[in-house]
């Protein structure tokens, strides 16, 4: 389907699959998302990796080092992302998690009521993809607070301890790795993690020690190794939910568009949207 749609909106071009026979020369520009290395660095006359999505630590230093690399900005993705974040919000909020447990039980028990003005979301990672999960979970009229390493109004600290739930966004950087440990979660109390940023921003081991305490649930589509090993001990903790990796998908429909505009901006020598900018 992508070669049908970049096709469509770049009719003066010729697309490809990787499993084609061609040319490492005649290479301009490669769609990626998961590509041999050795194939990447063998297109010598590539003008840039333009990625099918919106992770990019998958990508080597040698690749880094050759070619551009432009990230994948989709809104629709984005949208992707902030409804599946809207859905854990509104399961936690309405206490849907109690509900079921209490169903187990046969037992009935109503709940005292909170408004989503009473509850405070917040959004780690406040940059494209979060200021659209932001916005979604304002609509319902919840409280929703952003934080970013270039926009904050309050510590890290601070921010985990006023929010009933987190929502990780990071990607995976040298700043980000395990950032989420144990000081950080002891400030979220009984709060709610989401994450569908990267797996290694969170330090598992913290995660499972805060969730055998206080800590009400976590919801986790992302992790250290994918697919997650089926020894590990998240499958089974009665407080993690887990997702295979699916909180953003990857429409070639709406995608193609964008990766065509990524292209076009390149040949008129302008910088896309979506460049990354590593270190």
């Amino acid at each position: 389907m992508w070669v049908e749609q970049l096709a469509h909106h770049l009719p003066d071009d010729t697309f490809v699959t990787k499993h084609a026979e061609i040319d490492p020369l005649d290479v301009e520009f490669l769609v990626h998302w998961k590509h041999p290395i050795e194939r990447i660095l063998s297109y010598s006359n590539m003008k840039a990796l333009v990625l099918a999505s919106a992770g990019f630590d998958h990508i080597t230093a040698e690749v880094r080092e050759r070619f551009p690399v432009v990230r994948l900005l989709d809104p629709d993705m984005a949208n992707d992302i902030a409804l599946y974040c809207l859905s854990w919000v509104i399961h936690f909020h309405r206490d849907f998690d109690v509900f079921a447990a209490n169903q187990r039980q046969s037992h009935w028990k109503k709940l005292e009521m909170s408004f989503p003005r009473d509850y405070l979301v917040g959004v780690l990672g406040a940059g494209q993809i979060g200021s659209t999960v932001m916005e979604t979970i304002r609509r319902q009229g919840y409280g929703c607070v952003g934080w970013s390493r270039s926009n904050h109004d309050r510590s890290q600290a601070q921010f985990f301890s006023d929010c009933d739930v987190v929502i990780n966004l990071l990607p995976n950087t040298p700043h980000t790795e395990g950032l989420i440990g144990a000081e950080l979660l002891g400030e979220l109390g009984s709060g709610v993690l989401i994450n569908v940023g990267r797996g290694p921003t969170v330090d598992s081991a913290a995660l499972l020690a805060a969730l055998d305490g206080d800590m009400r649930a976590a919801v986790l589509d992302v992790f250290d190794v994918e697919p997650l090993p089926d020894t590990d001990p998240l499958w089974s903790h009665p407080k993690v939910i887990v997702t295979p990796h699916v909180a953003g998908r990857t429409d070639p429909f709406t995608a193609s568009a964008v990766v065509a505009e990524n292209i076009r901006s390149i040949r008129r020598g302008e910088t896309p949207a979506g460049l990354v900018k590593f270190g």
